[in-house]
């Protein structure tokens, strides 16, 4: 049975027309369970219906025209159920609804499972029976295994689909839904950095040119071989002659005489090289599979690795030629430092990622850009993006794919009025930093990633709340020297002179890895990171510690923020190994080191219960919101699976806020927050109001925060935490925030 799943899905996949998959689709399933009549039926979410779009068993010529509303027939009701229906005797059944059309009189029996993808019915797939009887519950196991598996595979066929059926899908079914991961509109041409290199990731396109995709091929082909003398060179003298076989087999297949034909026949046919090589590897790979000998069986693999590495050389060369547009959107299976870091700047307008959710790391590194970004965006294979045209709404999370001019035009325009926000929040940004009534507050940036936009304007903040120091270790192939750190850190210093800069020390580990400093867990986001690998590393954390101390010499203004505490006893050796470098760069340079402040990272929800014993240890303290809101709620922020939990406005996290803050003030203990919740309107009103005045946020941030603090009382503010604090859901908060916005006539002049 597994078996059968697995090739009816790889069929369906592997087929670029929708409805020749699903044809293929219910002719395979009437087959494998041996029934009379096998269907399906797709959602129409504008028209709300089904509509019948294959059958193996009813009459064909109903197929693209019968359609079943949502709430009508059984067809409609496996939908609204979404769950299984099985029936004896269908045609009896009070929900049953005769359409002459399809000449299903014949049929008794039915069974209709949904198929349902995050959440969403896309569509109901059925068997029928001439025979009164209720299908077994093999029968049924296997039809839900089925609709399971063939979610994800049908989103990605029906907008791949759709994204060849031009213009209709330009007009209708171009918008792809994501995860909003930063704020702001963009409209670029989509250049995907570094392409998946997986068949999975292959969207089988045709071309019209096949002496161009031939020329790719054999170019790929050589290269690839070239590469399998090299390995067969560096590995003889270690492995018997016999073993070195495999390069000659491997060679053999990629000559014309084995699979090469078959490639050159499908190119021929009219596919691209990527696509012809996909269908070949995969047909040969999946009869060597079913296979009854092991040996053979195992041959299989043998055939996806050399058509493995005869795709990456296809995709390498592919790459080279794409010319880097002059406005790009970044678009990546999952976004990271070196992937921004290879774009200028002055030509990136927005990110896209695959993979990813609203509080993951790549989603905090758009908004640190101040670039628009939309996360999880998984409907279509990577490489079908590659040079677009794309509209990025990160304020709704929405994709637009080849959009037609007037969209671009209406798109521009909500461009413009942003362009306009932003210069009246400008116009505040160097007056006093206080509220209505006179209270005062501290704004300070979040910086680490772009060294040269971060310190060209230094003026209208109050300091560095965090520098994440991971960015300059992530970017490079190895860890950077003690004096590398002590230039950077110097350079940050002294840009903000005569104001705090506080620098966390290297927190990687979870969604931040080091090329060069590999760390596997099942678990990462609870495991090795932050100060739990630095204590284990001192010679990571004292060389860091050692430039910190040296870069600031002359400013005098560093302050220290330990990631990830976790309890008494991090703290107090993390303690100890700063004073011993202050002892080593003391007794190195002859000078005195004064010991800078230290502060720790609220964001493991133990400490929040050790703030007494951690205010008589440490300078200060500074919560972030992201890690917190993960660890309170148990959600992995970059599982998209999970991501609509992950909330800051979750009123169990704004009652731990506001409990923090009262704690820390009785203590007298100097308390800011640097997650992203400072940076958001309706989050800092409410930190506001909680008593927190000193906030750090990414730099395109700070205007428009300073903007609205400017214009609200305390007393209103202080009015409306009660009311917030009694809620029940994030949903809940938002509409208090929201109606509090608009009785001060705020709200139509934030787009939040």
């Amino acid at each position: 049975m597994l078996g059968q799943l697995r090739r009816i899905v790889q069929d369906v996949a592997q087929e670029p027309a929708l409805n020749n998959a699903l044809a293929g689709l219910v002719s395979s399933v009437k087959t494998a369970l041996a029934t009379e009549c096998c269907s399906v039926y797709l959602a129409d979410y504008n028209e709300q219906h089904f509509m019948l779009m294959a059958t193996d068993g009813l009459n064909q010529d109903a197929v693209g025209k019968v359609m079943i509303g949502f709430s009508e027939g059984l067809i409609g009701w496996v939908g609204q159920r979404e769950e299984p229906i099985n029936l004896a005797q269908a045609h009896l059944h009070p929900r049953f609804k005769v359409t002459p059309e399809v000449s299903e009189d014949h049929f008794s029996a039915f069974l209709g499972c949904p198929i349902i993808h995050h959440r969403k019915v896309l569509g109901v797939l059925t068997i029928q029976q001439s025979a009164e009887r209720v299908f077994s519950e093999d029968e049924e196991s296997f039809l839900v295994t089925l609709a399971v598996q063939l979610a994800a595979v049908l989103a990605n066929a029906e907008m791949r689909d759709a994204a060849s059926q031009s213009p209709s899908f330009k007009h209708q079914v171009s918008q792809l839904a994501g995860l909003p991961g930063s704020p702001g509109i963009a409209i670029g041409e989509a250049y995907v950095l570094q392409p998946a290199s997986d068949f999975d990731a292959i969207s089988l396109k045709r071309s019209d040119e096949p002496e161009k995709e031939l020329a790719h091929f054999y170019r790929a082909v050589k290269i690839t071989k070239a590469e399998f003398n090299r390995l067969a060179e560096r590995v003889a003298g270690h492995i018997p002659a016999d073993a070195l076989a495999i390069f000659d087999v491997y060679h053999q297949l990629l000559d014309a005489a084995s699979l090469g034909r078959e490639i050159e026949q499908q190119i021929a046919e009219g596919w691209c090289a990527k696509s012809a090589l996909k269908r070949v590897v995969e047909k040969f790979a999946r009869q060597f599979d079913d296979m009854d000998d092991a040996y053979l069986r195992e041959r299989g693999t043998d055939i996806r690795d050399l058509g493995q590495r005869v795709l990456n050389n296809l995709l390498d060369s592919e790459q080279r030629k794409v010319k880097l547009p002059e406005q790009v959107v970044l678009v990546a299976e999952e976004l990271t430092a070196t992937m921004l870091a290879e774009i200028p700047r002055d030509k990136l307008v927005a990110v896209v990622s695959l993979r990813g959710s609203v509080n993951s790391h790549a989603a905090i590194m758009a908004r640190a850009l101040g670039v628009p970004a939309v996360m999880g965006v998984s409907e279509l294979p990577l490489l079908h993006w590659q040079s677009q045209r794309v509209i990025v709404d990160g304020y709704q999370g929405h994709i637009l794919l080849s959009p037609v001019e007037a969209i671009c035009q209406e798109y521009q325009r909500l461009i413009n009025e942003d362009a306009a926000l932003n210069a009246r929040y400008q116009q505040d940004i160097a007056l006093p930093s206080h509220t209505r009534c006179g209270a005062a507050f501290k704004l300070m940036v979040n910086c680490g990633l772009a060294i040269e936009l971060e310190t060209n304007s230094t003026d209208h903040t109050d300091g560095v709340g965090l520098y994440r120091t991971e960015f300059p270790f992530i970017i490079k192939s190895r860890f950077p020297t003690e004096q590398e750190q002590v230039d950077l850190y110097r350079q940050v210093l002294e840009s903000y002179a005569g104001k705090p800069v506080v620098m966390r020390t290297l927190d990687v580990g979870g969604d931040k890895a080091l090329p060069y400093f590999s760390i596997i867990e099942e678990n990462p986001f609870l495991g090795w990171r932050g100060i739990r690998l630095t204590l284990d590393h001192p010679e990571i954390f004292l060389v860091q510690i050692r430039a910190m101390l040296k870069a600031g010499l002359s400013s005098a203004n560093l302050h220290i923020l330990l990631p990830m505490i976790t309890d008494l006893a991090e703290v107090d050796e993390a303690l100890r190994m700063i004073r011993q470098a202050c002892f080593e760069v003391s007794d190195e340079l002859q000078v005195a080191i004064p010991r800078p402040k230290v502060g720790v990272m609220i964001e493991v929800p133990s400490v929040m219960y050790l703030l007494p014993e951690l205010a008589a240890k440490v300078d200060f303290c500074s919560v972030g919101t992201n890690d917190l809101t993960q660890y309170l709620l148990a959600v992995d922020r970059n599982n998209p699976r999970v991501a609509g939990l992950y909330d800051a406005m979750h009123p169990a996290l704004l009652r731990a806020l506001f409990q923090l803050g009262q704690q820390a003030e009785g203590l007298k203990f100097p308390i800011s927050i640097c997650g992203e919740l400072a940076g958001e309107p309706a989050g800092v009103l409410l930190l506001m109001a909680m008593g927190f005045n000193h906030f750090s946020m990414n730099s395109s941030n700070l205007a428009r925060i300073k903007w609205l603090l400017r214009r609200v009382d305390m007393a209103d503010l202080t009015a409306l935490l009660p009311q917030v604090l009694a809620c029940h859901s994030a949903k809940q908060v938002r509409a208090q925030v929201q109606r509090f916005l608009e009785q001060q006539h705020l709200l139509t002049q934030l787009r939040a």
